[in-house]
């Protein structure tokens, strides 16, 4: 059963990161190239927003599995478990809260009305900058270092200090 639990965790963590990442990824290249409120950016806007779901709940159940893996291993007194742990509620929970009330949530109206010739608010306009400049900024410079600490402590079960 442990097997099978990993490879959910390990399967988890693959949707978590790569359909949004690489979905963003095209949708900042649509924006470069068509525009923001361009019809082909739309589209795209439109499987990004369905990879965030898919994101979250990836995210949800590496949270489930993870927990799972930790009790069943008795690695609850584990000082590099607790670090991880650590890691996750002080940079990755906050990050995935904030991409859920945004991204899935207000983004996805904001793209919408926009798409049905709608205006948006100033607020709207300069939360929608945000998402895209300065949020998504400081995920792309907290997450990639901070999963890379959580896989070392996940491997080695050594703490960092």
């Amino acid at each position: 059963m442990y097997s099978l639990i990993k490879v959910m965790h390990i399967g988890a963590f693959m949707l978590w990161l790569g359909p949004a990442l690489g979905s963003w990824l095209v949708l900042t290249y649509m924006q470069r190239q068509q525009g923001e409120t361009s019809t082909a950016t739309y589209l795209v806007y439109r499987v990004f927003f369905a990879t965030l779901v898919l994101e979250h709940v990836a995210f949800a159940g590496l949270l489930a599995t993870g927990s799972w893996l930790a009790y069943s291993a008795g690695w609850f007194g584990s000082p590099w478990l607790w670090q991880k742990l650590l890691l996750i509620g002080a940079i990755v929970i906050p990050l995935e809260i904030v991409d859920v009330l945004l991204g899935n949530w207000k983004a996805k109206q904001w793209v919408e009305r926009r798409a049905n010739s709608l205006t948006l608010s100033a607020t709207e306009q300069r939360l929608l900058q945000f998402y895209h400049g300065g949020f998504t900024k400081l995920a792309l410079l907290l997450l990639p270092v901070t999963v890379l600490l959580i896989m070392v402590l996940a491997v080695s079960k050594q703490g960092l200090v």
